[in-house]
């Protein structure tokens, strides 16, 4: 009995169906993945939250920022993630951190170049580091072969200004987290959140090492910089454990800390936009006033991978998600702690 096989033009109809079915699928597909992995980034935050809580518990502040015992904050004894370390159980990792000595030193290799999984966002990574091999070799200095990566920041509020006393920024514009001396090393009470802990931010996003930003060039922020010791366009990106910023000279690392303004204040705040691309790099400028009037002073803004907007952790534990079409106005007032801005749930 002669059996029939496909003909040519059958072949190529069911080729073409598949096609086309497949073609309505992946988006869908990619659709679910996707809200999977903002529900993924919003547990991340959550658990930050709660570490932060626990943390007020222990010691009746939240941690600082960064600890950073020079009035040039290029580099840092620590920053506020290393201080959580105990707090998300990573334990290990703390116990061989080195607090008395600046974060390149020799004794803190190993926990530098740890990744921790927890701060890492689904929709962009699941790990990463940042190689410190050229910039040790420009700077003449031993430094870790690598810094493990963060896809997160602490809110810094809507001033980007970067000095060692933060009672110069004015308290309007001030941000939860800053930066403190050792020994200080504590940050701000729960208590003293005047505008309520359920409408500041706590942290968002940074997402970094990733070329959907890359970093602006610091004399046209339109383009992207070039990092001259690779000859490539610069990807912005930061570390949890390398404590510190750029300067001009090195302009295209992100930091721990994130603002909404740059000034904050009349009549130009400079507004750092949500995902803004290129995307700002985080420089010290050396203002000596300290509150940011000159502009020398660059913090990068919140920015993530998901559509239209950017996942936030409230200073109440609450986590969020705040479209980045949010009016300036109102996404400055959520950065700030003691602004004495009226907010609606409307505004959100």
């Amino acid at each position: 009995m002669r059996r029939r096989g496909f003909t040519l033009v059958e072949l190529l109809v069911v080729i073409s169906i598949v096609g086309v079915l497949m073609g309505l699928l992946l988006p869908a597909v990619q659709k679910v993945r996707e809200a999977a992995s903002r529900v993924k980034c919003l547990n991340n935050l959550r658990q930050l939250g709660l570490a932060l809580h626990n943390y007020h518990a222990v010691h009746q502040t939240l941690p600082p920022g960064m600890i950073c015992s020079q009035s040039n904050i290029s580099d840092a004894e620590a920053s506020g993630f290393t201080l959580l370390l105990p707090f998300l159980e990573q334990d290990n990792t703390w116990r061989i951190y080195h607090f008395d000595v600046p974060w390149y030193q020799t004794v803190n290799y190993d926990a530098v170049g740890t990744a921790v999984k927890l701060f890492y966002c689904p929709s962009n990574r699941d790990n990463g580091s940042i190689s410190l091999e050229a910039i040790a070799a420009e700077w003449g200095t031993p430094l870790p072969p690598w810094a493990a990566a963060c896809d997160y920041a602490f809110c810094r509020g809507s001033n980007g200004a970067l000095h060692q006393d933060w009672g110069r920024i004015p308290l309007e514009v001030r941000g939860v987290f800053h930066i403190r001396p050792p020994g200080d090393g504590q940050g701000l009470r729960l208590t003293e959140i005047s505008d309520g802990t359920s409408n500041t931010i706590a942290m968002g996003e940074a997402t970094g090492g990733n070329r959907w930003y890359l970093v602006a060039d610091l004399d046209n922020p339109a383009q992207p910089a070039i990092d001259p010791l690779t000859g490539q366009t610069a990807l912005i990106d930061q570390s949890w454990s390398a404590a510190g910023v750029g300067d001009r000279n090195h302009p295209w690392y992100g930091s721990v800390f994130a603002v909404t303004a740059q000034y904050g204040l009349p009549n130009d705040p400079r507004d750092e936009p949500m995902n803004r691309r290129p995307a700002t790099p985080t420089i010290f400028g050396n203002d000596p006033r300290g509150d940011n009037a000159s502009g020398r002073d660059r913090i990068s803004g919140f920015r993530s991978l998901h559509s239209g907007g950017c996942n936030f952790l409230f200073c109440d534990g609450a986590v969020r998600f705040i479209p980045q079409g949010i009016r300036p106005d109102v996404y400055r007032a959520l950065s700030t702690y003691a602004g004495n801005e009226i907010l609606s749930s409307g505004d959100f």
